[in-house]
C-alpha cells in the first residue's frame, strides 16, 4: 500500500486505503468551509458510501486547547477504525493531536506541554491536504495553543500513515491564501537548509522545495494553472519532509507572537522576518554557516544574502503581501517587548547561531 500518493484525481485512492484497513467507521476531520469549497466533499462521498463516518469540524484555526479536548472526547465516543484529515494545516494538526490526546483535562494539558509522553495513536491517519503550505501532512509534530501560548506536540506516531496529494483540491484557494501558505512553505524550505538540525537528507528535500516554490508561487497566485498548482503541492510537501527532520528556526520562532497578538496569518508572519535573518546569518555565522548561506543563495539563484532578501521581498510584493506592519494598519508600539518576552525558544535554539536580544530587536524594529 502506497504511503505517498501524488497527482490530479488521486483522491480516488482513498477508497483503496480504506479497504486495506477494512475501515467501516471513519472519523473525518475537515475545515468548516474548505471541505466543500475544495471539492473534497463531492469527491469523497462516493468513496464513503457503505461506511459510517463522523465529520468533525467544530474548531478554530490554530488549534486551541478547549477545541482539542472537545475533539478528543468526540473521537473516543465514536471509536473509529481510521482518521481521515482533509484540509489545511490546522485540520492536519488537529487530527494528529486528537489521535493521541487523552480526554482528562489535566493529562491532556500535560501531553500538549510535553510534560508527559503520549501513547501510540488510536488508529491510522490519512492526510489529504487542500492547501499547499503547512507541510503538516509530512511531519511528526503538530501545533496547539494553550492560553495563547504556542506548543509543538511531537512524536513519531503523529506522522500520518498515508498522504494523498491531489493538486485539484487546491484549485479553490484564493490568491491571498495561496500567497500566505506558499510563503510558509518557502520559509520552511529556507530555514530547514540553514537549521542546526539540518542533515544531508533534509537539505536535499529543502533545496528541491525551494526550487519548486520559487518557480511557481507567483503564477499560482496571479495566474493559477494546473502546473503551478502541482509544483506548489509538491514543493510544500517536500518542505514538510525537510522540517520533519531539521525543524524550523528564528523566523518561525518570532512568527507565533505576530500571529497570536496581531492576527497576522502564519505564513505571512514568518515571511516578514526571514529576509533580515537571512542577512544576519551571512554576517554573523562561522565559516561553515557562511558556506551554507552561499549554497542557499546559489539554490535561490542569488549572489548573496542581501540579494536573497531583495528577492524574497520582491516576490512578496508581486503576490500582494506587504513587508511591514504599518502597511497592514497595525500599530505595534510594544512589538519588541511583546515578542521578546514570548518568543518560541524551542525554535530559536535550532537556529544555527545564538541570536542576541539586540539582534532580535533590530529585526523586529524594521517591521514597524
Amino acid at each position: 500500500m502506497e504511503k505517498e500518493i501524488f497527482g490530479e484525481g488521486r483522491i480516488k485512492s482513498l477508497e483503496g486505503i480504506l479497504k486495506h484497513y477494512s475501515a467501516q467507521h471513519v472519523f473525518l476531520v475537515t475545515g468548516k468551509k474548505s471541505y466543500e469549497l475544495s471539492g473534497a466533499k463531492e469527491k469523497l462521498e462516493n468513496q464513503l458510501q457503505g461506511r459510517d463516518y463522523h465529520r468533525h469540524f467544530d474548531f478554530e484555526e490554530n488549534p486551541k486547547f478547549s477545541d482539542l479536548l472537545q475533539g478528543a472526547k468526540a473521537i473516543q465516543a465514536y471509536n473509529p477504525d481510521i482518521i481521515v484529515a482533509v484540509g489545511g494545516g490546522s485540520v492536519m494538526d488537529t487530527a494528529k493531536i486528537l489521535s493521541v490526546l487523552p480526554t482528562d483535562t489535566i493529562k491532556a494539558k500535560k501531553v500538549i506541554k510535553g510534560d508527559i509522553n503520549f501513547d501510540e495513536k488510536i488508529t491510522p491517519i490519512i492526510a489529504i491536504p487542500t492547501t499547499s503550505g503547512s507541510g503538516s501532512e509530512a511531519t511528526h509534530f503538530a501545533v496547539a495553543y494553550v492560553d495563547n501560548v504556542k506548543y509543538s506536540v511531537a512524536g513519531k506516531s503523529l506522522l500520518p500513515d498515508h498522504v494523498i496529494l491531489d493538486p485539484e483540491l487546491t484549485y479553490s484557494m484564493s490568491p491571498y491564501q495561496t500567497a500566505v501558505s506558499g510563503m510558509d512553505a518557502l520559509c520552511q524550505g529556507i530555514e530547514s537548509y540553514w537549521a542546526k538540525g539540518a542533515t544531508e537528507e533534509s537539505r536535499e528535500y529543502s533545496s528541491k522545495a525551494i526550487e519548486e516554490i520559487l518557480g511557481s508561487l507567483e503564477n499560482a497566485v496571479n495566474n493559477p494553472t494546473p502546473i503551478a498548482r502541482q509544483k506548489m503541492a509538491r514543493g510544500a510537501f517536500l518542505a514538510g519532509k525537510a522540517i520533519n527532520i531539521s525543524k524550523t528556526t528564528a523566523p518561525h520562532a518570532l512568527s507565533y507572537s505576530l500571529t497570536t497578538y496581531y492576527g497576522i496569518p502564519h505564513g505571512h508572519a514568518v515571511a516578514l522576518t526571514i529576509g533580515d535573518i537571512f542577512v544576519l546569518n551571512e554576517q554573523n555565522g562561522d565559516e561553515e554557516l557562511k558556506k551554507t548561506m552561499e549554497e542557499l543563495a546559489n539554490i535561490m539563484d542569488c549572489k548573496n544574502a542581501e540579494d536573497c532578501k531583495v528577492k524574497i521581498h520582491s516576490l512578496m510584493s508581486k503576490i500582494a503581501l506587504v513587508n511591514n506592519l504599518s502597511d497592514l494598519g497595525i500599530e505595534a508600539n510594544n512589538l519588541v517587548n511583546i515578542i521578546s518576552d514570548s518568543v518560541n525558544m524551542e525554535r530559536l535554539k535550532n537556529h544555527p547561531f545564538v541570536l542576541s536580544k539586540d539582534e532580535i530587536e533590530d529585526v523586529l524594529i524594521k517591521l514597524i
